[in-house]
């Protein structure tokens, strides 16, 4: 399914604003509308570095007060140090309430100017019949970390037995992170704009802790991404955990899985949600999938978020564990979703652990890679003809011996198309594709 914007105005509307933007990311005006975005963007961030700053100062000077408590002398009144403590909890509280009602406000009236300029631009250029020119600026940005050499190898895939399809396949080292954030300015964002109203996105599997939250794990960091960055076409991503928080709770929905509420519980035996009393954060199982949609990310425009625990992060994986389960379900969401382009961690971490040696690599890597073609001969024995394409994205920190072998690996697991080699005599010929087939088709009428 194609995504859709996200406004206050109905459904008619949203499509409608959904298909002006889509054809001015596809006119002159494309550089305009990036300027906008980029100057909201800026004044975005100046905010919330603001708010850093003031957390920032409140915790040191909440520090500084708690150690002239503490180191009084050796005399500690218990009863003063959990008064100071509470104090301190609610003035931070008070101060990051007062932040996020402020940072709320601003990200609504950046919605709401973005969403009236578009309009304007757009009627404008039916009246005039052209559109307004704009030379975007150069010198803003320095691709410094692009210079960096980087562990990348591509592949072309086969897959099927009589209607075989092309795949493309690409691993590489690098940060999940890398991919999330980046400088406005990036040539990247202007690919993902360009891409955000078609049937061919971009998505990324992220593995996160079993809470329903923004607070901890890798679901915080990819919060505090998304807050530097204006959301003008989709619910920002606090509203859209709230809405998936509240399909949790409704009984019905929870063993249903649609593209709507993206819920994979009925892959995954007996799954059940719970909620944590003590901190109302709602806790999933191991396995559960749910999809976040996107268009302030660098290079992706859904983030499928993959529910792990410790033990399926760091112990070994067999073929029915709840975390490949969960694996293939979320590579059914995207298919189901019209993402083409998905980012899988390999090793199904954002991180190699000292434990985590060469042959822990090798046996993660080998299962994940046959889950994945499992799930490709799977989808295409349905009649489904469309390429994907596969990056399996390693962490950082893995070594050039463990690439090394994971890409002499992958043609002993997918079948890689390769030419052919005549010995005609003392010199040896590559035949091309053409000839391949016509040698074909002719052994095959001589038979």
């Amino acid at each position: 399914c194609v995504t859709t914007p996200f406004s206050t105005h109905s459904i008619q509307q949203e499509e409608e604003f959904g298909q002006i933007c889509h054809k001015l990311y596809h006119s002159p005006v494309l550089y305009a509308m990036r300027a906008e975005e980029n100057r909201s963007a800026l004044e975005l961030r100046i905010l919330v570095k603001k708010r850093n700053d003031e957390l920032k100062e409140i915790q040191n000077h909440h520090v500084m007060a708690m150690e002239g408590y503490v180191n009084n002398g050796g005399n500690v009144d218990t009863a003063a140090v959990n008064d100071l403590a509470a104090s301190q909890i609610s003035q931070r509280q008070d101060c990051e309430v007062k932040w996020a009602s402020e940072i709320s406000h601003l990200m609504e009236k950046q919605r709401k100017e973005f969403y009236a300029w578009v309009l304007n631009t757009y009627e404008e250029s039916l009246d005039s019949k052209k559109y307004t020119s704009y030379i975007p600026s150069t010198d803003t940005y320095s691709p410094e970390s692009q210079l960096e050499p980087r562990l990348e190898e591509s592949f072309s895939i086969c897959i099927g037995s009589q209607l075989k399809i092309t795949h493309s396949i690409r691993i590489f080292v690098d940060s999940v992170w890398n991919l999330c954030a980046g400088h406005p300015h990036a040539p990247e964002r202007l690919q993902t704009a360009l891409s955000l109203y078609t049937n061919s996105l971009s998505g990324l599997i992220l593995l996160v802790d079993n809470s329903l939250n923004l607070y901890s794990g890798n679901t915080h960091k990819l919060s505090k991404i998304c807050e530097v960055f204006p959301e003008f076409h989709f619910p920002t991503f606090d509203q859209q955990l709230t809405t998936m928080r509240q399909k949790l709770l409704n009984p019905d929905v929870i063993k249903r899985r649609t593209p709507t509420n993206c819920l994979i519980d009925d892959t995954v035996p007996n799954a059940v949600v719970k909620e944590d009393k003590s901190s109302g954060d709602l806790i999933l199982p191991t396995g559960t999938c749910y999809l976040s949609r996107h268009s302030n990310l660098k290079e992706v425009h859904c983030v499928l978020h993959l529910v792990s625990t410790l033990h399926e992060l760091q112990g070994d994986l067999s073929s029915r564990d709840p975390l490949l389960i969960g694996l293939k379900s979320a590579l059914k969401i995207a298919s189901e979703n019209s993402i083409d382009n998905l980012i899988i961690p390999l090793f199904l971490t954002t991180k190699l652990e000292p434990n985590m040696d060469h042959t822990w690599c090798m046996k993660r890597c080998e299962i994940v890679f046959k889950c994945v073609k499992g799930f490709m001969i799977e989808v295409g024995s349905t009649g489904v003809t469309t390429s994907k394409t596969f990056h399996f994205i390693l962490p950082k920190n893995t070594s050039h011996k463990t690439f090394q072998a994971i890409s002499n690996l992958l043609p002993t697991i997918f079948r890689v198309p390769c030419p052919m080699v005549l010995d005609q005599g003392s010199r040896k010929k590559t035949l091309t594709v053409q000839e391949l087939t016509r040698l074909n088709f002719s052994g095959q009428c001589r038979s």
